[in-house]
Parts: C-alpha cells; sequence; structure tokens
C-alpha cells in the first residue's frame, strides 16, 4: 500500500518555479531520501508534503488522504523533524522531549530512554547550551520515540 503519493507536483513562488513535475509513490516499509543541491526543492516538496504549503499544480496524499485538506488528520500519524530544530532555551533536553512526547499524546519511555543512550544525549542540560547536532538529536529522539505511521525528516 502507498503511504505517498505524489503525481505531476509543482509549486511555484510568483514566477519562481521551486518545484517542477515531481512524481513519487512511497510503501509501507520503504524508505526514500532526496538527494540534490541547495535550492533543488527537497524542503519546499516536504513542505508541500506535510500541508504547510499548497501545491499550485498536482496531487499529493499521504494515507490516502489529500496532504493540503486532510493535513491536521495526517499530522496525527506523521513524525517530522525540521531541518533546523529550534527548542526552548531555558528548558532541559529531556524536558522538550517530554513535551514533544505528551503533545503527540503518546510516546514510548523505554524507547526514549534507549534513544538517549544511544544518541549519547545529557539529557539534563538546557537547550541553549547545546550545538545545532545536539539539538538536532532531540528532536530525533522525540520523533522515533513516538508512535507514529509515517516519518519525514528534513536534514537530519
Amino acid at each position: 500500500m502507498s503511504l505517498v503519493e505524489v503525481k505531476g507536483l509543482t509549486k511555484r513562488f510568483g514566477k519562481f518555479t521551486a518545484v517542477k513535475n515531481v512524481n513519487l509513490s512511497v510503501n509501507e516499509g520503504e524508505i526514500y531520501g532526496f538527494i540534490g543541491p541547495n535550492g533543488a526543492g527537497k524542503s519546499t516538496t516536504i513542505r508541500v508534503l506535510l500541508g504547510m504549503l499548497k501545491p499550485s499544480e498536482g496531487q499529493v496524499t499521504i494515507f490516502g488522504k489529500d496532504a493540503w485538506k486532510d493535513a491536521v488528520a495526517i499530522h496525527k500519524r506523521v513524525a517530522y523533524v525540521s531541518g533546523d530544530a529550534n527548542l526552548w532555551p531555558n528548558l532541559t533536553g529531556g524536558e522538550v522531549i517530554d513535551l514533544f512526547l505528551t503533545m503527540r499524546g503518546k510516546g514510548n519511555e523505554n524507547r526514549r530512554d534507549e534513544l538517549i543512550q544511544r544518541f549519547k544525549l545529557d539529557p539534563s542540560k538546557k537547550c541553549r547550551t547545546y550545538s545545532k547536532g545536539n539539538r538536532q538529536k532531540i528532536a530525533l529522539i522525540a520523533a522515533f520515540a513516538s508512535e507514529a505511521d509515517l516519518y519525514i525528516l528534513d536534514e537530519p
């Protein structure tokens, strides 16, 4: 079964075409990656998949639902990590991970603890002290500890 289906996706910003006629299909159990130079449209395509941007042309579905019209329902089943993790500077990494899991309404604490160990993250430090890489680790741990049907990672 196709989890993600993209047919003829084009996204324009005024006269500039950021994404032109993209077609792709991602089935359950598959891993799909975008490779390309800066400005190739990778993040724009991801934002369309997430319903953050409306396509100029084409059809985008996730779980058989329209990515733009049904974004709220889709987001309940998707874990997303953006390319730049902006976190609350006065919270610890552990507090942020727990906050994200609470917001999702479901998470696996054992999996969270295992991921903290595997990523060698000190969850007691304030987020303002983390490097970009460690902020990214926090976002990845929160995503992978959540119970999602689809993980979308932008420059993980």
